[in-house]
């Protein structure tokens, strides 16, 4: 089954736990176009995906269709357009956040989860970390951990032929002591001006194809 690049994570996740509610506090930053995320509306970014197991493969697009108000703060929307699934951004200060819709999971909080996905001022070697509170069937309430560690910083990368400078790679690794060791989940690589532009996970990988950003 295709994943959609930005909810692989919590897709994942979800299969071991059910989130109660996102741990981060922090107030809206305040803005939707950044280095790493020139979301404009009206955007569009077309992806093509590798399944391992089972062999598959083929292409979604993300669109971005303006904005999205949750509670008091706005976001900016990113749309599949197979699936229809939707990413919610904001950045700001170097930070960058998504609330990520998982009401398709069974079990999964009716509000979208927020996440810290990149820091583009953090060096190279180091990272954050983020604790969620999890449910585990049977077993009773639990912090999920996750850690984000900048393993590539302003080089290049070359996707699909087409070359990339100022590329930032995230590896994300999750744990859910004690029962759940540290596991690397994904490695995400985002480029200046363009965005995400390639997901790797054990089972599939995602590579941007095309793009178009709009003014």
């Amino acid at each position: 089954m295709k994943l959609s690049p930005f909810l692989c994570l919590v897709f994942a996740i979800m299969v071991l736990a059910a989130c109660k509610k996102e741990k981060s506090e922090e107030g809206p930053l305040q803005s939707h176009v950044c280095n790493y995320s020139p979301y404009t509306t009206g955007s569009s970014f077309n992806y093509e995906f590798v399944n391992v197991n089972p062999p598959m493969s083929g292409d979604f697009v993300l669109l971005v269709k303006g904005d999205s108000v949750i509670g008091s703060e706005s976001y900016r929307v990113l749309e599949d357009d197979i699936t229809g699934e939707f990413s919610l951004f904001d950045c700001g200060g170097g930070d960058y956040v998504q609330l990520l819709a998982v009401t398709g999971i069974p079990n999964a909080p009716t509000q979208p989860v927020k996440t810290t996905y990149l820091k583009e001022n953090v060096p190279l070697g180091q990272g954050w970390s983020e604790d969620i509170p999890i449910t585990i069937t049977g077993l009773g309430d639990f912090m999920l951990n996750i850690r984000y560690t900048i393993i590539q910083k302003g080089s290049n990368k070359t996707v699909l032929g087409k070359a990339y400078t100022n590329v930032i790679g995230v590896e994300m690794e999750v744990s859910v002591p004690p029962f759940i060791p540290p596991q690397i989940l994904s490695t995400n690589y985002y480029a200046k001006g363009v965005g995400l532009i390639e997901l790797d996970r054990f089972e599939d990988t995602t590579r941007l194809r095309t793009y178009n950003i709009k003014p």
